[in-house]
């Protein structure tokens, strides 16, 4: 009895049917396809307008809000928020360089130099199983 047991927890290990059991190994992210859209992390750090020890919400971006949250409607962002107290991060799909830069160049927030922006091209190599579906490329 014993040693049945102890050959079907073997096979178990060996299977990964025990959650936790067996390491398991990440997958490397799916590449896109030829026709899918590059994506981009643009980030945001406190600009010369910023004003030192005002919480975020109180620095007038509601006009970055909404442009934010009319870019999600159309589709083009996975991820944005808020990335600590002063900066914040959006990914997003974008045709090219060009087509990011210009996503911070029309920002309100970026125009009233509350916020400055970064657009770098972001390529995930690694997705884990808890990434929701809209991070895959």
């Amino acid at each position: 009895m014993r040693i049945m047991m102890r050959a079907a927890l073997a096979v178990a290990l060996m299977t990964g049917t025990i959650a936790g059991a067996a390491p398991s190994q990440q997958q490397p992210a799916q590449q896109p396809a030829a026709t899918a859209r590059p994506l981009f992390a643009i980030v945001y750090r406190a600009g010369p307008a910023w004003k030192p020890g005002v919480p975020m919400k109180d620095q007038g971006l509601r006009d970055h809000f909404y442009y934010v949250k009319a870019l999600h409607e159309r589709g083009g962002i996975v991820y944005a928020g808020a990335m600590g107290p002063d900066g914040g991060l959006i990914i997003l799909h974008a045709a090219d360089q060009a087509a990011a830069e210009a996503v911070i160049a029309d920002d309100p927030a970026v125009k009233a130099g509350i916020f400055t922006g970064e657009a770098r091209r972001y390529t995930p190599r690694f997705i884990g199983t808890g990434a929701p579906a809209a991070a895959n490329p």
